[in-house]
């Protein structure tokens, strides 16, 4: 399957036009009272940077390790790895490493649409591309190679589900009222991290798939063209369950200056019961207490039906810079076809809980977190890869929304007050772009 970019004009900060390395000529010298000799040249290494984002720790050791095996085993090519890390969304990184041009030279991009029209991705070539069953194209070229698919839930602890008498919830008044019989057992119902704005984009993106998308995908498009508004009864729902969830005593009171990483280590020593995250974080709670007994769910809307997020915002692209470099091209090309080469996706993916996208799909299948993951992925289910800070989304109005979501959660304002903020901001941001 390709993924086709809108060709929806963005306005990219610029740092200046692509520049070309010039490579210094190399004379051997002459030593005092020999017969003139050459000695055998010794070619340096290509260089290249590999530039990507600390999703978890696995995602993050498993890049390191893929890197530092690679440099052991190809002669001639080093790799090195710039990883970036912040509270921030990762999209408003990757423009101020663009703006002081240290893009690198394989890169990991959310949304290459945003980078590929104003020529700062070099076009992958086909044999790469025959890899993998997802690419990005745009213009008929090909800038983008997901890396892994992905998914995110409720990571949940059994052995509280079974000491406070609930189960899995069929609906979403059904969720709320397991999180108030968490409550009553003295136990955190949900972990919430809003130091982290990102995390936030989990139950974000949930309620907005739910509540908005479930009835109009091109939802995000719409508002574009001045169809819809934020303020439209969709989106003002999306917030009174957002409000109802972070001000209803269901999350860690402290949920606004709780950091990501901070509950994988609470909930390893015994809460809170739930967390909305990633799939990978299983294995990490799981690595810190082996003997913790974790299920897994998608949180069902108010009429029972579900959602699955199938992730595809992890791409691997080719800067520019790198493609019109024959060497550096060629090393990076060559780095990427070990990436997805067998063994070592097979061991990425096994190790972070991934969906493969590449042509083999030959990954174990082991019974517990996997195979609720697998079952809940059933096509019975509807499956959306549109999100909040897609393509569609005007560059900053995301990490805008997730801040205004905090305020909401904290009770500084009301559902229909953020309502009208984000129909401002979205025109806002729109208008920015429109800039020249």
């Amino acid at each position: 399957m390709r993924h086709t970019g809108s060709g929806k004009k963005r306005r990219i900060l610029t740092a200046g036009g692509i520049c070309l390395v010039l490579c210094c000529l190399i004379f051997p010298t002459l030593r005092m009272g020999e017969t003139k000799k050459y000695p055998k040249e010794t070619k340096a290494p290509v260089e290249i940077t590999l530039v990507y984002a600390y999703q978890n720790a696995r995602w993050n050791q498993g890049i390191q390790t893929i890197a530092e095996e690679f440099n052991r085993t190809h002669e001639g090519i080093v790799v090195h790895t710039r990883v970036q890390y912040a509270s921030r969304v990762y999209e408003d990184i990757l423009l101020k490493l663009q703006a002081r041009g240290e893009m690198g030279d394989i890169i990991q991009i959310k949304t290459p649409g945003l980078y590929a029209p104003e020529g700062l991705l070099f076009p992958i070539p086909e044999e790469l591309c025959g890899l993998v069953d997802e690419t990005y194209v745009y213009g008929g070229d090909t800038f983008g190679l997901l890396a892994v698919g992905h998914t995110n839930g409720i990571l949940y602890n059994r052995s509280i589900f079974e000491r406070c008498g609930v189960e899995k919830p069929k609906n979403w008044d059904d969720f709320l009222a397991v999180c108030e019989r968490l409550r009553e057992c003295g136990v955190t119902p949900v972990g919430v991290a809003g130091a982290n704005l990102w995390h936030l984009e989990f139950w974000v993106n949930h309620f907005f798939r739910n509540d908005v998308l479930k009835s109009n995908e091109n939802w995000l498009a719409d508002c574009g063209e001045g169809k819809v508004s934020w303020q439209d009864e969709e989106p003002v729902r999306m917030l009174t369950h957002l409000k109802e969830l972070l001000s209803g005593g269901y999350v860690n009171e402290d949920w606004p200056v709780r950091k990501d990483g901070d509950l994988t280590y609470s909930m390893s020593e015994g809460e809170p019961a739930m967390i909305y995250t990633g799939s990978w974080n299983a294995l990490e709670v799981q690595k810190l207490n082996p003997d913790l007994r974790l299920g897994w769910f998608f949180v069902p809307d108010e009429e029972g039906d579900v959602i699955v997020s199938e992730n595809k915002d992890v791409y691997w692209c080719i800067t520019a810079e790198c493609g019109n470099d024959e060497d550096r091209c060629r090393a990076a090309c060559e780095f990427l076809a070990y990436f997805y080469s067998d063994s070592v996706y097979t061991g990425l993916c096994e190790s972070i809980l991934a969906f493969p996208v590449t042509v083999n799909k030959d990954v174990e299948i082991e019974e517990g977190i996997r195979q609720e993951m697998i079952e809940g992925f059933s096509p019975e289910n509807v499956h959306m890869s549109f999100y909040i800070g897609d393509e569609n989304t005007p560059q900053g109005f995301e990490t805008a929304l997730l801040a205004e979501i905090v305020a909401l959660g904290k009770g500084e304002v009301t559902v229909q007050k953020a309502a009208k903020r984000l129909d401002e901001l979205w025109r806002r941001f729109e208008e920015q772009e429109r800039q020249p």
